[in-house]
């Protein structure tokens, strides 16, 4: 299994790197060295075949010479290439996936805090979809998102906890908002008010709510009008990931 694994990604690797070098290269002169490499690489194959020995012999001091002239063909590229990672295409990929999965790890914990601790919490993660009209009932902050300002302000009879919170990507935009309560007459009569404005205003937008009861401390979720009932905190973080892979972190 595990070599199965290795193998998927050496083949993975390979294309991603194979991509980015044609699109470093391509409407340049380099592509039409790389043809040419690619015919005697061909003519190679077919001489080896047909077992033509003498033609091997001079195929091979040429294919040296290739090997050894490419890096001096290819500088403009090669240089090009190296100036992006130097200008930081790659590192700041990798810097937007780490900040990002700090905003999911910092979200989740607060989340995570809120069940232990039993505060009830209404959490809208906006997606694409504007909450101008939602914002507007509430209380705007544009705050940066922090564990110890979504504590408090969730917090018992603190002024802001009674209404749900929208956050757009890692800020805090509007607290103590209302939102548009689910006119759907299938849900169970149990269902509090919490919970009903959850699915509500996921019928209406493409946003993202995270719900934690008072009662139970049970974490949910909503989305497309559709709940999720007692998500734990990897099944929490794995639903954030999904909905929010492609969103940039200032």
């Amino acid at each position: 299994m595990d070599f199965d694994i290795i193998i998927l990604l050496d083949v993975v690797v390979t294309i991603l790197v194979s991509y980015k070098f044609f699109t470093l290269i391509k409407e340049t002169r380099a592509i039409q060295l790389l043809n040419g490499v690619l015919v005697l690489f061909l003519i190679r194959f077919a001489s080896k075949v047909l077992g033509l020995k003498i033609f091997n012999s001079l195929l091979d001091q040429i294919k040296t010479l290739v090997l050894i002239a490419l890096p001096v063909v290819f500088q403009p590229e090669l240089r090009r290439a190296l100036e992006q990672i130097g200008r930081g295409k790659v590192l700041n990929y990798l810097i937007r996936k780490d900040k990002f999965k700090t905003y999911i790890d910092k979200l989740v914990a607060t989340v995570m805090r809120l069940s232990r601790d039993k505060i009830g919490a209404l959490i809208v993660l906006k997606r694409s979809t504007g909450l101008r009209d939602i914002i507007d009932t509430g209380v705007e902050l544009d705050a940066k998102l922090s564990p110890e300002l979504l504590v408090n302000i969730f917090t018992p009879k603190s002024p802001l906890h009674d209404g749900a919170v929208i956050i757009d990507k890692d800020r805090i935009i509007a607290a103590n908002c209302l939102l548009p309560l689910t006119k759907d007459q299938r849900l169970r009569q149990s269902l509090g008010t919490r919970h009903r404005a959850a699915i509500g205003i996921t019928e209406e937008t493409d946003a993202f709510v995270v719900i934690v009861s008072e009662e139970t401390g049970t974490v949910s979720t909503t989305y497309e009008g559709k709940i999720k009932y007692g998500l734990d905190e990897f099944t929490l973080k794995e639903k954030l990931f999904t909905k929010f892979e492609e969103l940039e972190i200032s």
